[in-house]
């Protein structure tokens, strides 16, 4: 039998972290310590994608969890954002705090304010300060083996960072494919540029599958271009086989827009990893 290659071994890494293509600066504030300018590659239909705004929340909470949880392990495991059902601002700024800190799990709130000086971007209407978006996320907390040699510098991100964008829609540049738009199915090979130093699939590419997954399903049953406004994401486990496929069915009436999403990692014997609830709304 011929021995095909893994594509995550022979892949060239990518110029810049992945994590810096969502139009996501990190400004080196430590109370607002990322920018966020909205560009059309990461927008759809008129609207930010909300997956912008998930990597956006992970990473500030994960800052702030960093500062408690020292050099131990950490797992993402439950996200939400809500936006509102209109085009983005010119750029936005990301604030963090911790609501509650154990030593099993830390819980973060970050808020997304309007900022006029990032730049071309949406509409730009709001004052600047002004709340746009907002997000909690969860993360689990797991020692390191004692005598481990990892400090939290080693797995700190850069004090400051640019932003590299797209030439490409996110989607597109990621490799999402539509496996049948009529039952939410959606597809994604991982290769070495969508996963992250664990070698699993980083969990801002879990949400853009939970999200394309409800645009398709919407798309397909609604008849027109739709937007999600509201994830809860829960990360079960890791995706690190793939190809990773999504199932998605409407909660009640479709014109309501809520949403159910699973994804599952074909090649771990389709084992779920992560689950989702949307809100989806017209993009018009």
């Amino acid at each position: 039998m011929e021995t095909k290659p893994d594509p995550r071994s022979s892949e060239v890494e990518p110029a810049a972290p992945f994590y810096t293509r969502y139009g996501i600066a990190r400004t080196g504030e430590r109370e607002a310590p990322l920018a966020i300018t909205p560009y059309p590659e990461v927008c759809r239909a008129g609207r930010l994608r909300m997956t912008v705004l998930a990597a956006a929340v992970d990473i500030v909470g994960s800052l702030f969890t960093r500062e408690r949880a020292g050099n131990d392990i950490l797992f993402t495991t439950d996200l939400s954002v809500r936006m509102p059902r209109t085009p983005p601002p010119q750029g936005l700024v990301a604030r963090g705090r911790i609501l509650r800190s154990g030593r099993t799990g830390v819980t973060t709130a970050v808020a997304l304010e309007t900022r006029s000086d990032a730049g071309t971007g949406g509409a730009g209407a709001a004052r600047d300060g002004a709340a746009w978006a907002y997000g909690e996320t969860s993360f689990a907390r797991v020692a390191r083996a004692e005598g481990a040699s990892v400090t939290a510098a080693d797995l700190a991100l850069p004090n400051v960072f640019a932003s590299n964008p797209l030439a490409q829609p996110l989607e597109d540049e990621v490799g999402v494919g539509v496996v049948d738009a009529a039952r939410g199915e959606v597809e994604l090979v991982l290769r070495r540029a969508v996963l992250n130093r664990e070698a699993t699939l980083q969990g801002a590419l879990v949400a853009l599958l939970v999200e394309r997954a409800g645009e398709v399903l919407g798309e397909s049953r609604l008849g027109e271009p739709q937007s999600v406004v509201g994830l809860d994401l829960r990360y079960l486990t890791t995706a690190k086989v793939g190809p990773v496929r999504s199932r998605a069915f409407f909660l009640g009436d479709p014109a309501d827009g809520v949403l159910r999403v699973e994804l599952r990692d074909c090649g771990r014997e389709d084992r779920v990893t992560a689950t989702a609830f949307l809100q989806i709304a017209p993009a018009r």
